[in-house]
């Protein structure tokens, strides 16, 4: 499934503030100009306007600068007794984008000590007016952009719900589409190997001069085979109802022995090496180490060529060493063309805070080790 979101293009953000606060200045002065007939603004009225602008212009980087800016300037303004005319619009926007932007608790805090100045500083410099018409004056300047502020917040985020809901049911339809994908290619490949492995050991249990290594391995084949399809078909189970997997750690260090033993029985010779308390280490760290030994064997068998391997678990008080060792050819690992399963074992131990390197022996063959630090209280 694809889809292509057409994208418009959006300005930075400094070049639209400066243009908003460019745009309400123009407005601002053209309104003055005309605002009491006979009386031409003085230039420090022009100066006043677009200095409150200028407030504006940073209220994305700080919207109480904004605020506070644009009514000093305002309060300097009226204080000099210039044309009112749309001058009170500045300081209404900086109000605006503070509602937009921060909690209700500052904004009520903010909100109620401009309404004190306000009103304070109007019956100051207009003692005759009425404080009642003052205070209703100032309580609409100050709450219709505010609530303004919040309702468009409010609609940002139900956009931005609506978005991520939409998201989510197109990362729903992949995983449905993935799992079936998966579950028709991969998991039919299994069931056949399966059903060929059980067919062919059925056929040889039948003939008493086939040889028991012949036998081992049909056996390891059928039952990792087996096992492999349950592991994933409860992997694609969630995914299958559009669900993400639960990425619940499998695999112990008591699992260790007998993901050796199978391949011992597919007839690469491995001796395993346990040393320290496999019950301190916690249960994340325990399923990488086995990760790390199910992939590096799964290489060795693969590609090195080897005669034998050797793993080393040191379950030590502090970490989780972990060696894998063989005689193949070696040879240097290009970082550039590592495999996914050397990617995915990196990326596991690393994402555990451990170190990881797998680069060729001096005397010959290939080593991968993994150092996992961990926490003992975790371990249960």
């Amino acid at each position: 499934m694809t889809t292509t979101n057409a994208t418009r293009p959006r300005l930075p953000a400094p070049v639209f503030d400066i243009g908003l606060a460019v745009l309400l200045a123009l407005l601002a002065s053209g309104g003055t100009v005309g605002a009491n007939d006979g009386h031409r603004p003085e230039p420090v009225a022009f100066a006043l306007i677009w200095a409150m602008a200028a407030f504006l212009a940073v209220r994305r980087l700080s919207p109480e600068a904004a605020l506070a800016g644009t009514v000093a300037g305002l309060s300097v303004y009226l204080y000099l007794d210039l044309p009112p005319g749309p001058v009170f619009m500045l300081p209404a926007v900086a109000v605006f984008f503070y509602a937009f932007t921060r909690s209700v608790r500052a904004l009520a805090i903010a909100l109620g000590v401009l309404y004190v100045y306000t009103v304070a500083f109007h019956q100051a410099v207009e003692p005759g007016r009425s404080l009642w018409f003052i205070a209703t004056i100032a309580l609409l300047w100050l709450a219709i952009p505010a609530v303004g502020g919040r309702i468009a917040r409010e609609a940002r985020r139900a956009r931005a719900r609506e978005r991520e809901a939409e998201r989510e049911r197109y990362r729903a339809d992949e995983r449905v589409e993935m799992a079936r994908e998966i579950h028709d290619v991969v998991g039919h490949s299994l069931a056949v190997v399966s059903m060929n492995a059980g067919v062919a050991l059925h056929t040889a249990e039948k003939h008493a001069g086939t040889p028991e290594g012949v036998v081992e391995n049909l056996r390891a084949i059928r039952e990792a085979s087996n096992l492999a399809l349950q592991d994933l078909r409860a992997t694609l189970a969630p995914l299958r109802r559009g669900q993400a997997p639960e990425l619940r750690p499998t695999g112990a260090i008591s699992d260790i022995a007998a993901l050796v033993d199978g391949v011992r029985k597919g007839g690469l010779p491995v001796e395993y090496q346990l040393t320290g308390d496999p019950a301190a280490v916690p249960v994340n760290v325990a399923a990488t180490a086995y990760r790390v030994v199910q992939e590096s064997l799964t290489n060795v068998i693969r590609h090195s060529g080897a005669t034998k391997a050797v793993v080393q678990i040191a379950c030590d008080p502090e970490a989780l060493r972990v060696h894998i060792l063989d005689d193949g050819r070696g040879g240097p690992l290009h970082p550039d063309r590592m495999g996914q399963g050397v990617t995915g074992m990196m990326e596991r131990v690393q994402a555990g805070g451990g170190a990881f390197t797998a680069a060729p022996r001096p005397g010959g063959g290939f080593a991968v080790k993994a150092h996992i630090p961990y926490d003992r209280k975790e371990a249960r």
